[in-house]
């Protein structure tokens, strides 16, 4: 497990991760052996000034023949990007199967879905009991193949169940809080969460805090640092030949707590404004070059890593450092 490819790196979610790792491969030089692919030239540039040893790669997850490449040489491939592209997942994914057919050796992939798969149209009208577990696959099994994310995670599975390819798939809550590390601290990672972002946004510029229905539903989070620890501590389960689910199996929640939406709007009227429902114009308006997130904050995404913690992961940052990480951001909007 020496070759690490990383898709998605200098994300929000993936700085932190791969941050992680170039501080092992400092600790001792031998150990790995990385290759990031960078979309910006800009951060490629950067990367490049920090003379760290790191193969940098310009080039997106959507040069299907590049990512298909530089998997076919990776023995981990830790894929954070866009958890709903299926072109990417099956570039790498025959690049692990041309390495497999060649070499007999099955990689590595970690991937970063999310538990958007666990929707239910809420529309922020009720809070639903159902709180799914990742210590019960057949459940996640049965989430339709039209539901967020599991176009991907489907074909991630099917591979591992052809038996080329080893593969876990993490599955965080809503993500807060400020990524740290040498990614951080040089600049070259995205230190926001756009999805909340454009909540607040969209609150700011009505000048009234947004809900989805009436805010009922219940949506989990997880710091961002605390995703990372699960990646890593996931990564060195594998290493140790530990006896851990993967493929239909390998489900990971990274979750510390839910809580209906309409407390996270209480904290965003601070600033906003008193919160009333987001119209249904406002809900579906496309805006260029943004993401749009805004129907998913009514729906109930609740679960349990339950499977994680036996792993030894244990997140400590709960529901009120995600509200007090909400309010920062709502304070900088006012200023």
């Amino acid at each position: 497990m020496k070759r690490i490819l990383f898709i998605g790196g200098t994300g929000y979610t993936g700085g932190p991760i791969l941050s992680y790792f170039i501080q092992r491969q400092r600790d001792d030089p031998t150990s790995l052996d990385i290759t990031a692919l960078i979309r910006s030239p800009l951060k490629v540039e950067r990367l490049r000034a920090l003379n760290l040893r790191l193969n940098v790669v310009h080039g997106s997850h959507e040069d299907a023949d590049l990512v298909e490449r530089l998997a076919a040489d990776a023995d981990v491939v830790l894929s954070l990007a866009d958890s709903d592209y299926l072109p990417a997942a099956q570039a790498v994914l025959r690049g692990l199967k041309q390495r497999f057919e060649t070499t007999g050796a099955k990689s590595i992939l970690i991937h970063l879905s999310g538990v958007g798969c666990l929707a239910d149209n809420a529309q922020g009208m009720f809070a639903s009991s159902t709180i799914y577990t990742d210590m019960d696959f057949t459940r996640i099994e049965a989430l339709p193949a039209t539901q967020p994310h599991r176009k991907v995670d489907l074909a991630i599975v099917d591979a591992d169940s052809e038996g080329y390819v080893l593969a876990y798939i993490v599955l965080p809550s809503m993500v807060y809080g400020t990524p740290v590390g040498i990614l951080a601290d040089a600049g070259v990672q995205n230190p926001n969460n756009r999805w909340f972002e454009t909540f607040i946004r969209a609150s700011f510029e009505r000048g009234a805090a947004g809900l989805v229905g009436e805010g009922k539903n219940c949506i989990g989070n997880v710091h961002v640092t605390e995703v990372a620890d699960l990646v890593i501590i996931l990564y060195d389960a594998i290493r140790s030949k530990a006896t851990i689910g993967h493929g239909r199996e390998g489900y990971y929640f990274a979750d510390n707590g839910d809580l209906p939406f309409e407390e996270i709007a209480k904290v965003v009227e601070i600033g906003a404004g008193p919160r009333r429902a987001f119209t249904w114009s406002e809900i579906h308006e496309v805006r260029p070059g943004q993401l749009n997130p805004l129907p998913f904050f009514g729906n109930n995404l609740r679960s349990r890593a339950e499977k994680a913690r036996t792993l030894g992961w244990n997140p400590v940052k709960t529901n009120e450092d995600f509200l007090a990480a909400a309010k920062i951001q709502v304070e900088h909007w006012k200023a």
